[in-house]
């Protein structure tokens, strides 16, 4: 796909613009699903997360952007996104910890939280992975990667005591009943 010099140039700018606004509202979602621990309400949290995936993927589509035009002509706008990556992973780690570390020990969790938290130990272990590649691992503070670690040890131990799912899949027929009733297809009588 052959761009224009400007077209790119405004199409990354438009990106990095949405990114922003996706964050804020990120942050808001974030805010939202810490005080609705509390409360034992989990559906904020699936909010933020969604959020969050829209962010990843807005992030993806402006590298690739970014990618696809002259290097010496966005190397300030590649800069740009670098940073706001930087940012934004560090206030999603923070944002997760303070989710994690604010679950109660006696917090009820819902049937299938379990599967609800396992994909964000992926998300920490890819996030860590980006975080050292040579693009980035001579920028990144320490702290980042510490709230990183706490905040996958956090959600070890929340999916230790979380009930999952039930699997039906083993069983290979319904279980028989154990005792019929005799009267089940009689008329009732007074």
């Amino acid at each position: 796909m052959a761009w224009g010099r400007d077209t790119g140039r405004e199409e990354v700018k438009r990106l990095l613009a949405a990114l922003e606004r996706q964050a804020t509202e990120a942050s808001r979602l974030a805010e939202r699903a810490q005080r609705d621990i509390g409360d034992d309400r989990f559906a904020s949290f699936i909010d933020f997360r969604r959020k969050v995936e829209e962010i990843r993927a807005l992030f993806a589509l402006t590298e690739e952007r970014l990618q696809g035009v002259d290097e010496s002509r966005l190397s300030d706008l590649r800069a740009e996104f670098e940073r706001m990556d930087l940012l934004l992973t560090r206030m999603l780690v923070r944002a997760m910890r303070n989710y994690f570390s604010g679950m109660r020990q006696d917090q009820v969790l819902p049937i299938g939280a379990r599967e609800l938290f396992e994909p964000e130990l992926r998300s920490i272990d890819q996030t860590r992975a980006r975080l050292l590649s040579p693009r980035y691992a001579d920028r990144v503070a320490a702290d980042v990667l510490d709230d990183l670690d706490a905040t996958a040890e956090l959600i070890r131990k929340t999916i230790a005591r979380a009930p999952s799912l039930p699997d039906f899949s083993d069983s290979p027929s319904p279980p028989k009943p154990t005792r019929r009733l005799r009267t089940l297809g009689r008329p009732i009588r007074n």
